[in-house]
């Protein structure tokens, strides 16, 4: 298992993680100190945190493609 593959497989569990918060419908601070994000409702928190959390599928896929590379 290399060490990269590891690597993303614990970022993509982060990324779910930040994902499914959002999709509660919690507002991210982070987030909330831009402009695009000062104003959103919780629909639209639910929105961005289905993609995030489709986004850490994508990565971990790459994650599982890079397990046996060495």
């Amino acid at each position: 298992m290399s060490n990269v593959s590891i690597f993303l497989s614990i970022f993509a569990t982060c990324v779910l993680l930040a994902g499914l918060y959002m999709f509660t419908g919690h507002e991210i601070g982070i987030l909330t100190g831009r402009a695009a994000f000062r104003h959103l409702t919780k629909e639209e928190w639910k929105n961005i945190g289905k993609w995030t959390m489709i986004a850490s599928i994508g990565i971990y896929l790459i994650a599982l493609l890079l397990i046996n590379v060495d």
